[in-house]
């Protein structure tokens, strides 16, 4: 209780009265859409530097290159590289997104275009072929990574560089207790590679590491949130297909709070730290010597 020397003032008890406080009105901010927020935190953290031509940090693309990516997906890294005139091949099990890439990466300079249906064991290619490879959130869909390996060794020419990405093992320790099984099965994921193990494998295929990096705690948080909003629902097939609108408003918050937050002067550090100790991927540059 205040004592008499201590009691409020009128002035000052109408400021502490929720009735009187006045309530600037509520602003809702732009919504951005989270695979836009993804390729923004992509591009920040190394990705898709346009100005030097480098797909990620240390791994530029010159028209000189033939570049190759297998398990290409939706193509994002592929067309990059198309825009910078390379001669692009790739390669998926998914007949339809082959033949929807084709159809865009001829849209570009891309110098030649090759596109093509394979598991990759083997590749309908020669050996010594392509100059650029890349193996991107591949190797943990298969139970045989170092077959995967060892046939992007054989088509790689001498001094070939490699650009190869799995999910970092923390991100995917953290999903397990609220993800689908079917996200640790086929077609998904049914390996989990620490960072050991990641670089064991590339060493062992006869590479030589140049570079180590992690990124994508955005995706590590959206992905266990993921999970949580969609319980009761059943997927089929490729996860990543099922990530569409409509989004859940937990799902579109996260992205808009991460776009804010990339928007913040300073706080590239802190993005830093994030991708540091919670990743979703991990990344390793390789060489063919």
């Amino acid at each position: 209780m205040l004592s008499k020397r201590k009691r409020l003032s009128p002035k000052l008890k109408s400021t502490l009265n929720p009735e009187k406080i006045s309530i600037p009105a509520a602003t809702t901010p732009k919504d951005v859409d989270p695979r836009i927020c993804g390729l923004l935190d992509a591009v920040k953290r190394g990705w898709y530097r346009l100005d030097t031509g480098e797909l990620f940090m240390g791994f530029k693309v010159t028209r000189d290159d033939i570049v190759l990516d297998v398990g290409c997906g939706e193509g994002n890294a592929i067309l990059f590289c198309a825009k910078q005139g390379a001669h692009v091949v790739f390669s998926d099990v998914d007949a339809v997104k082959i033949k929807a890439l084709i159809e865009k990466a001829k849209e570009t300079k891309a110098r030649k275009v090759e596109g093509f249906v394979s598991d990759t064991t083997p590749l309908p290619l020669p050996c010594e072929y392509a100059t650029k490879i890349l193996s991107m959130e591949m190797l943990e869909h298969t139970s045989n990574p170092e077959n995967i390996l060892a046939e992007l060794v054989r088509v790689g020419k001498p001094g070939a560089q490699y650009l190869i990405t799995v999910p970092d093992s923390r991100s995917e320790m953290l999903q397990k207790p609220v993800a689908k099984p079917i996200y640790f099965s086929e077609p998904n994921h049914i390996q989990i590679i620490d960072k050991e193990n990641f670089v064991q494998l590339v060493e062992n295929s006869g590479l030589k590491v140049e570079r180590y990096d992690t990124w994508g705690f955005y995706w590590t948080v959206f992905m266990s949130l993921f999970w949580m909003v969609h319980q009761k629902e059943c997927f089929d097939g490729a996860v990543l297909d099922c990530i569409k609108p409509p989004y859940h408003p937990v799902l579109q918050s996260w992205s808009n709070t991460w776009a804010g937050l990339m928007e913040l002067n300073g706080s590239e550090k802190l993005l830093e730290s994030f991708d540091k100790y919670l990743p979703k991927t991990q990344v390793i540059i390789a060489r063919k010597e």
